[in-house]
């Protein structure tokens, strides 16, 4: 980008609604595709700091994006709070869900360990942080609050103590990688929560925590969009082409599809948008080649606008 201003600044300036106009960040999720540049499988590379680390910085090098995305809504969280994951397959599957005694839970030292692939990326964000330096642009991409507790329950609807406890654990991990270095969370919804106003609550105890370590707390929502976007987090809307940007009273950013192929339509100036981001993983068997044509058309429209 020709501007001077860090991208790390420009997310922190947005995440208090600030800031002035420019070219989106790109920053589609891409994670389990990048244990392509070892050829090894995602639940390998992904549960491997050393090698996250490593794989992350070629990918980002070898498509010129901006960002590094430490961690994606895959099962992590579901699988740290003790269900049942099957990594084997990518993007893992939650088989079963956790223990009824799971919401009580207050105190989550020592949670993160029992994900070895949370605990991967929590560190990998950590090392990340140290090698890549000050303005590395670390996105942590989170399992949002309703599609937490859609892994953790199953069928059965939330409780008031497990959304509370779906508050305290998420704003408990945004902290852990805010700490550790990253420049962003970004909350990944599947579908809209029953319960609108607990899951806005949810939603805002996140966002202040992010709030507190200057970082902005996104949120994307999947083929879905909620009535009014939650006050806490910055607003991720979908982008489609040839609809005006949205009226919203901030800036915000915007969420496209996770198919590589579609990117070539992406906006270089939309609105009030500053970031962009997919609403889920981007699959992890698209090949780096065709990644490498579809982020350089969607980057360069942003060269163009930034020039």
């Amino acid at each position: 980008m020709s501007s001077s201003i860090p991208w790390r600044r420009r997310l922190s300036e947005l995440g208090r609604g600030l800031g002035k106009p420019h070219a989106p960040l790109f920053a589609p999720l891409l994670y389990g595709v990048c244990a392509q540049m070892e050829a090894l499988p995602p639940a390998e590379v992904t549960a491997d700091p050393t090698r996250l680390a490593k794989n992350l910085v070629e990918l980002g090098r070898a498509l010129g994006t901006s960002a590094l995305v430490v961690a994606a809504p895959s099962a992590l969280e579901a699988e740290a709070f003790g269900a049942d994951v099957d990594r084997d397959s990518w993007p893992p599957r939650v088989l079963g869900g956790c223990a009824a005694d799971t919401f009580a839970r207050d105190d989550f030292a020592g949670c993160w360990t029992r994900s070895e692939a949370l605990d991967a990326s929590l560190e990998a964000c950590q090392r990340l942080a140290a090698t890549e330096g000050s303005e590395a642009v670390l996105i942590a991409a989170l399992t949002g609050p309703a599609s937490l507790l859609e892994e953790l329950c199953g069928p059965m609807p939330p409780s008031a103590g497990a959304w509370e406890f779906a508050g305290r654990a998420l704003s408990a991990l945004a902290r852990e990688f805010a700490q550790r270095g990253a420049a962003a969370i970004l909350l990944c919804e599947r579908r809209p929560a029953d319960d609108a106003d607990a899951w806005r609550a949810a939603l805002g105890t996140v966002g202040n925590i992010a709030r507190f370590h200057r970082i902005p707390a996104l949120l994307a929502c999947e083929a879905w969009a909620p009535a009014t976007w939650p006050d806490a987090t910055v607003a991720c809307p979908a982008f489609e082409p040839g609809v005006p940007a949205p009226a919203l009273a901030k800036p915000y950013g915007l969420s496209v599809t996770h198919a590589p192929a579609a990117w070539a339509a992406l906006p270089g100036a939309h609105g009030q948008a500053r970031v962009i981001v997919t609403a889920r993983e981007v699959p992890a068997d698209v090949p780096v080649e065709d990644l490498v044509d579809a982020v350089d058309v969607a980057l360069e429209v942003q060269r163009e606008q930034d020039a």
